[in-house]
């Protein structure tokens, strides 16, 4: 299985998201302990961010990884 040349990347993107909007994901979702608001974040919007960023990535549509995702999700 392929990996992304960029998960580092990814992964540092997706703690600055949630970071900027934990607060109101938990009061949106009535969650009021912040390591179970986190996994719910992720579970629902986790593969959006997923996509936006590797959309943007300037070796997506050359990467081995993101095409099999997204023919999984087709």
């Amino acid at each position: 299985m392929e990996n992304c040349n960029h998960l580092e990347e990814l992964l540092k993107e997706q703690v600055l998201i949630i970071g900027r909007h934990i607060e109101e994901h938990k009061w949106f979702q009535q969650i009021e302990n912040k390591q179970k608001a986190i996994s719910d974040f992720i579970n629902k919007y986790g593969w959006v961010m997923r996509e936006m960023y590797c959309d943007l990535c300037p070796e997506g549509n050359d990467c081995t990884a993101y095409q099999k995702y997204l023919k999984r999700k087709k």
